[in-house]
């Protein structure tokens, strides 16, 4: 150690292996955080699909209008109200019988049957997404309430109705009554 060499090399001969451990932990504590942040990005992302499908689901609903003349005024419900006025009016106020003759004529040839196809089509796209997300059981079961809720305070009335009405006006069924029906008694048989 008397030349000037030799002591870079003896201080980097020690120093060396120190630093390289040194960065090897950093290296892994980097490559770690990075995994658990791509995987919280992944539920936020996952999350965030969820929440704009519950959002679309209830502009869908609130977009939902009901149109009918009554006498010679025109009346028009939208959104919650709208729904709710047109299964009660197609269950129990308007005349179904008069088209029971008539061929062809089922619930999907009312323009309404489509709007409430579209609402029951993206309540079981979310409840799909829901089941085949990567999130946590705990998550999944908080978004299975909220769509649940959903369910329960704003589609059970007026599809309820709606399903009673087809088991009376047999001649009206289509597809869209047994995607409607289907729902209705799934929920049923869950809340029983």
């Amino acid at each position: 150690m008397t030349t000037k060499g030799n002591i870079g090399d003896t201080i980097g001969g020690i120093t060396a292996p120190l630093i390289g451990i040194i960065s090897s932990v950093l290296l892994y504590l980097a490559l770690t955080r990075q995994t658990e942040s791509n995987r919280d990005q992944k539920i936020k992302s996952e999350s965030d699909l969820i929440f704009l499908l519950l959002n679309q689901l209830d502009n869908e609903l609130n977009s939902f209008y009901y149109k009918f003349s009554q006498g010679k005024e025109e009346k028009k419900y939208t959104g919650l109200e709208g729904l709710n006025d047109f299964c009660r009016h197609y269950r129990y106020d308007n005349n179904i019988e008069q088209f029971r003759n008539k061929e062809n004529f089922s619930f999907k040839d009312w323009y309404e049957s489509g709007q409430i196809a579209l609402i029951i089509d993206t309540f079981s796209l979310i409840e799909k997404r829901i089941e085949i997300s990567n999130l946590s059981s705990e998550l999944k079961t908080l978004f299975y309430t909220k769509l649940n809720s959903f369910y329960d305070c704003k589609l059970k009335t007026p599809l309820t109705s709606l399903s009673e009405a087809f088991d009376i006006y047999e001649f009206q069924k289509d597809n869209y009554t047994g995607r409607i029906q289907s729902i209705v008694i799934r929920f049923a048989n869950n809340s029983s």
